[in-house]
């Protein structure tokens, strides 16, 4: 399978395929965001990693990507001098779906790159394969996080039981949009984001 367009070139981003090389900026992100990111993402709970970890987790990363089992992308400034954050198109619910996961840096906060990240991920999504939908899935109670989907017209699906496997966490919000809604959204949206092959 030939993998979904990268880098993605947003007006502030580029979102491209992690490489092990990135383990040190990654680290840096991670390492300056844990008490940020640890409420709402069981896996920074196993955080801090050392470098030599983190460079084997991005060589498997990239491995699934490449072999089309799964699209983890890394959220960078336009120079890729410093990494925002992190996000995936995850084939988590079937042939006809891809999730969108994310995570911010906490210095990255509230500037709107998650928003600028996920609409560019729909996008590349409905272009890429020929899915019905695309989902979001995050715990009720983190507010930024549910914004996102709220925000780019996605509609909310109600609360579930959570599958995740978290801890502390009983329920999932989930939020999906279809291929039909998603091309009805005005071209702020949905205009094809810039790609590289």
């Amino acid at each position: 399978m030939i993998h979904p367009l990268t880098p993605i070139y947003t007006p502030r981003l580029v979102l491209r395929c992690w490489k092990p090389a990135d383990a040190p900026l990654l680290k840096e992100a991670l390492d300056s965001s844990l008490p940020h990111l640890r409420p709402w993402m069981p896996w920074a709970r196993e955080e801090p990693s050392s470098l030599e970890e983190i460079t084997v987790r991005l060589a498997g990363f990239a491995r699934d990507f490449q072999e089309g089992r799964n699209f983890i992308y890394g959220i960078f400034d336009r120079d890729e001098s410093t990494v925002l954050g992190g996000t995936g198109l995850h084939p988590r619910n079937g042939p006809d779906d891809r999730e969108i996961g994310y995570w911010l840096r906490q210095s990255a906060v509230g500037q709107g790159y998650v928003t600028e990240s996920t609409a560019a991920l729909t996008t590349i999504a409905f272009a890429t394969w020929p899915l019905q939908t695309v989902t979001i899935v995050c715990d009720p109670d983190n507010r930024r996080s549910a914004a996102v989907p709220a925000r780019l017209g996605f509609a909310c699906q109600g609360t579930f039981p959570t599958k995740n496997g978290a801890p502390d966490r009983d329920l999932d919000l989930i939020w999906q949009t279809s291929r039909t809604a998603w091309a009805a959204r005005s071209p702020l949206n949905t205009r094809r984001p810039q790609t590289v092959h």
